[in-house]
This record gives structure tokens, C-alpha cells and sequence, in this order.
């Protein structure tokens, strides 16, 4: 378990006031990464010195979901939808073996917090007969490709099809599964070529179930007002996670131009686990973090103001409920944080 991790009475009492009162009781975390600490041995130490993500914590088996999920969520059921830390350094292979271990293990099934269903980490590189062998085998939902595998960078400028080629969609296709897709290029969702590539895939391969992750990057509003000004309602044919999303403006978007069942919930853990916030100006954001990484090094905030931090999940949580209470209410709430999941695995699993 991560080092820093602890729950503070400041933490409880922000629960307790803004989140608990308006969280229902069974969650269902449709994008979190479970990979032992074996299966990432092998990321290198520059890899993590450039990502701060990487830095945040990487490595999660179920005993770490066990214990996060149980502190932060205060023992509420929780299912999740689970699948490799896809960067260069894991052994996706073997931590494909892991995943399809518990989907049919009776504990983890019957436990308070468990892994429900997963996704299979793919490279290109990978036999794409042997990838949809495994696929119908351990009764994986899809595939969970991610451009790092190909680029070595984040947001790179590279196709969707580079790290998901046609001969992987044409498996999916086949058999109506799903494709987790993180989006490259710098403007994220709204680049036009990740329209015109999004738009094809669809065209082509209609019957794989496209889940957007990160509602396609959009950690600030701008991109999504802007991507969906070119998508018009084609945009409509997508499923979309909120996973590592904060701001309240985007999920307000997202929950008023998006149809309600192709919205799933999801933490991006182990991520986001320390204290802290996000501030957003001229389409970029900022972190703040009481714990020291090497990416707040220098730090600019005061003891004080550290002090009033509580676990970015905890931010992220009141932000979404926010926005669903003021839209819909708790039916609503019931169907972001578990309802759709279930509703869209009876259908891929």
C-alpha cells in the first residue's frame, strides 16, 4: 500500500458532510488499474521522473483496492471494472494472467470490495489471434490499449489505429466487446483528427462498444465544449468515463449534452490518493498536493492550506454529486456511480 496513504479526521468530517449524505450505497469504479508490484518492476526510473502520475503510485493488487476502497468509500460495496497500468516497464502479459485469475476467483467475487470484470492490456506487437483467444477464454469485457505502448509519451502525436490496429477491432467487433481508449495528441478529444479516427472506428466497427476514457481528456472545460461543437450528436454514440476528472464545469457539460446511461464512474486509482486539489485557468489545471512528490517539490502553498485538504477522490466526489443533484437527483446519482455499469457488462461479459 502506498506510503502516504491515511485518512484524517479532516477527511472524515468532508465525507461525512459533502459526499456520504449523497452517495449511493453500492459503487460500481468502471476505470481503476490493478497490477502487482511484481508486474511493474520494470518501469524505469526515468519514466516515472517525467510523469507525475507515475509518481502518485502505480502498483495496486487487490489487497491495496481492498484497503483503499473500504477507507475512502467507508465500507460501502464496491465493484470494480479493472485492468493493467498500461506503460512501457509492465509485464501486461502476466498482468493479464493476474486479472483473469480473479474474475473467476469465489473470494474476490463474493468479497465487499471486488474486482467484477476487466480489461485486457494490449500492445500492437501482441498476436491479435492469441489476444482474442484469451479474450473469449478468461472472459475479459475488451481490450485496453493506451498510446504510451506505442510513443513512449503522453499525448503524443500519433493515430488511435498505431496503438489499436484494425486486426484488434476486427476481434471485438466479432465478438460485441468493448475498447478503453485514452485518446493521444496534445488537444485531446477535440483534436479533429481524433474526430475523424473516433468517428471512423465507429463506422467501421460498429458493434465494438467504445468507452471514452476520461471524457476524452477533458479536464477542462474547453476541450469538451469544443469537441463537441464539431461531434454534434455523433458524439452520442460513445461511452464515456469521468475517471481523474475534477471539474465541476465538465461534469455539469457532460451530464447535460450527454445521454445519462453512457456516463460510468470511475477513480483512475491508484492515482489520486493523496490530499489535495486542482484549480483550472486558460485551459490547463494545476495540482496542489500535501504530500511531497517530486512534481510539487517547490511547493507554494502554506502549511495552513495543506491543512484543508482532503483526498482528491473526496474533491472529485463532491464536484460529480454536485453536479448530479442539481440535474437529477439521487436516481440519477444511482446511475452514474452503478446502474449503468452493471446495465452495459450484462451486455459485453
Amino acid at each position: 500500500m502506498l506510503e502516504y496513504f491515511k485518512k484524517t479526521q479532516r477527511d472524515a468530517e468532508f465525507f461525512n458532510e459533502y459526499i456520504s449524505p449523497r452517495l449511493p450505497d453500492e459503487l460500481f469504479d468502471m476505470h481503476l488499474h490493478v497490477t502487482t508490484e511484481k508486474d511493474t518492476s520494470g518501469i524505469s526510473k526515468e519514466a516515472i521522473d517525467k510523469d507525475w502520475a507515475l509518481q502518485c503510485g502505480y502498483a495496486m493488487d487487490t489487497d491495496d483496492l481492498k484497503a483503499y476502497c473500504s477507507t475512502i468509500w467507508d465500507g460501502r460495496k464496491v465493484s470494480v471494472t479493472a485492468f493493467p497500468f498500461p506503460v512501457r516497464g509492465v509485464d501486461l502479459k502476466s498482468a493479464n494472467v493476474y486479472l483473469a485469475k480473479l474474475l473467476k476467483d469465489k473470494e474476490n467475487l463474493e468479497s465487499n470490495v471486488s474486482v467484477r470484470a476487466a480489461a485486457m492490456a494490449i500492445a500492437p506487437a501482441f498476436d491479435p489471434d492469441e489476444c482474442e483467444q484469451q479474450l473469449l477464454d478468461c472472459g475479459f469485457i475488451g481490450y485496453k490499449p493506451y498510446p504510451d505502448l506505442v510513443s513512449g509519451e503522453k499525448g503524443a502525436d500519433i493515430s488511435i489505429f498505431d496503438f489499436i490496429p484494425d486486426r484488434f477491432l476486427k476481434a471485438l467487433d466479432k465478438h460485441k466487446k468493448a475498447v478503453i481508449l485514452h485518446l493521444p495528441r496534445a488537444k485531446r478529444i477535440a483534436d479533429p483528427d481524433n474526430i475523424k479516427e473516433l468517428l471512423r472506428m465507429r463506422q467501421a466497427f460498429p458493434d465494438v462498444k467504445i468507452i471514452i476514457a476520461h471524457y476524452g481528456r477533458s479536464y477542462n472545460i474547453e476541450v469538451i465544449e469544443k469537441a463537441y461543437a464539431e461531434f454534434g450528436s455523433d458524439i452520442n454514440g460513445f461511452y464515456f468515463d469521468n475517471a481523474a476528472v475534477l471539474n465541476p464545469a465538465v461534469h455539469t457539460f457532460m451530464l447535460e449534452h450527454i445521454p445519462h446511461d453512457r456516463i460510468f464512474f470511475g477513480t483512475d486509482m491508484p492515482i489520486l490518493l493523496w490530499h489535495g486539489t486542482r484549480t483550472w485557468e486558460n485551459g490547463t489545471y494545476h495540482n496542489f498536493s500535501r504530500e511531497t512528490f517530486k512534481w510539487n517539490s517547490a511547493k507554494t502553498t502554506t502549511p495552513e492550506e495543506e491543512e484543508k485538504y482532503t483526498f482528491l477522490l473526496y474533491e472529485q466526489a463532491k464536484h460529480l454529486l454536485d453536479s448530479i443533484y442539481s440535474i437529477g437527483g439521487r436516481e440519477l446519482a444511482e446511475k452514474i456511480y452503478c446502474g449503468n455499469a452493471k446495465k452495459f457488462l450484462s451486455e459485453v461479459q
